[in-house]
Formats: structure tokens, sequence, C-alpha cells
């Protein structure tokens, strides 16, 4: 894996999961313009604002990106059945989707969206586990979640899909906080532009060196403080809103 803070030549340094402030589920502190200004400092090329349940691209922030440098796409963490699932490069359509039969309309009526299952095989009742398995078809990708040690990887059981399936794997932040947007994320052998580049993912598989992970374990304590530190800012949203 190539080391972090490098970028090689030809490729975009990528993040497409990441929260800002607007999010339906989660109390995140930082505006949807801090996150582009983060991802400035930090040398991103391509940026999704993933915020669950709700679409929160304008025109006005892809402009505000664009300026910076950055190409910033479309992008939902919208639910089926309560299952997290990760949407690129769509349109405010994606909120009605309900049903993986609803996903098979909308993804063939949008045919350049990119469909990723996130941290899939995870604890916890909002992660696909078999829905995954027998919804296959609908996802392009896969994530390769940040939020593992050198001792316990739950993204295991995601890689030996995605190698059994020829998928490619996408290494994510899911980033709620600033400080962690630079945990993990992924190099991508592409032109910049939105179409490109998801047509290069969608042609890769889990070995495609135009796709590389940029991904390394994290701690316990990081883990655990990542964790308690949302749920903090969670109750306090319910708390005093």
């Amino acid at each position: 894996m190539p080391k972090k803070n490098t970028t090689p030549k030809g490729f975009l340094k990528c993040q497409f999961h990441a929260h800002a402030a607007g999010d339906a589920l989660d109390h995140i502190s930082h505006t949807p313009e801090e996150l582009v200004d983060e991802a400035k400092k930090l040398g991103y090329n391509v940026l999704s604002i993933t915020s669950h349940r709700t679409v929160i691209f304008t025109k006005e922030l892809e402009s505000y990106a664009k300026k910076k440098g950055i190409l910033l796409i479309p992008g939902i963490e919208f639910e089926i059945n309560g299952k997290h699932i990760l949407g690129i490069n769509i349109d405010k359509k994606i909120e009605k989707v309900k049903t993986f039969k609803d996903l098979e309309k909308y993804k063939s009526s949008h045919k350049n969206c990119l469909i990723i299952a996130p941290h899939p095989f995870f604890p916890g009742s909002m992660t696909l586990k078999k829905e995954l398995i027998s919804n296959i078809k609908l996802f392009d990708a896969i994530e390769y979640s940040f939020c593992y040690t050198s001792t316990k990887n739950y993204n295991k059981d995601a890689i030996s899909i995605a190698k059994k399936q020829k998928l490619p794997m996408i290494a994510t932040a899911d980033c709620h906080d600033l400080k962690n947007l630079d945990i993990s994320y992924t190099l991508i052998k592409s032109q910049k532009n939105t179409i490109k580049i998801i047509d290069t993912i969608k042609k890769s598989s889990f070995s495609d060196k135009k796709v590389k992970l940029v991904t390394t374990p994290i701690s316990y304590f990081r883990i655990g403080k990542i964790m308690a530190k949302q749920e903090i800012k969670n109750l306090m949203k319910k708390l005093f809103k």
C-alpha cells in the first residue's frame, strides 16, 4: 500500500465517505465548507459528502470546492431495511429509495451512480451482512473501513466477498470529525472527471492497480475515542435540539 501523504503521479486522492453539518442522523460539528477546506489542506483531489439520509450537495458548494481544486461529487449514506448504503454521484431522488427493488430501479435510470457497501460485516444492526450477499449485483464496490486494529479486522469477510465477486474495495474515513479525515482513503488512477473516476472503479477488481487503498490499523484506544466522542455529540443534540 502507498505511504500516507503521498499521491503517486497520475492518481487522484479520493475520500468517498465523509459527513458534515446537516446530517439527518449524527450531530456533526463542522460545516460542508469546513470539510472542503480540510480536504484541501490534506491534498485531496476528490471528495463526496455522504450525509445520512439526505443529499446536501448544492451547485454553490460544488463551486466552492472547485475553487479549492477539489472535485465534489454528490453523495449520501441512505438506508434499506435499516442497513447503511453509500451512494456516490446520485441526486435527490435516491432519498426515496427504501427497498432493494427501488435501488435496482434507481440504478437502471442512473447508470453513472456508484453504490458502495459500507462496513458490511461489522457488528450492529445497521450493517448489511447477509443482505450484501443476497443483493450483491446492486453493488459496485465494497468499503474497506478504517475501524480495525492489528488484531481485530471485520473487513476480512468484506475482502473475501470482494475477491469472490471481483469487486473493487474503497478505503474511506467515514469521517465525522475533521481530525480523522485522513485516517483512510483511496488513490484512483484516472482523469479528474466524475464519470471517468466512477468508470475506473466499476471496471476494477480487488487487486486492480488503478485503485489503491491507503489504510493502516489503528489502536483500540483511538477507536474508542472516536466512537465515544460521536455518541456524546449525538446525546447533546437530543438534549438540546
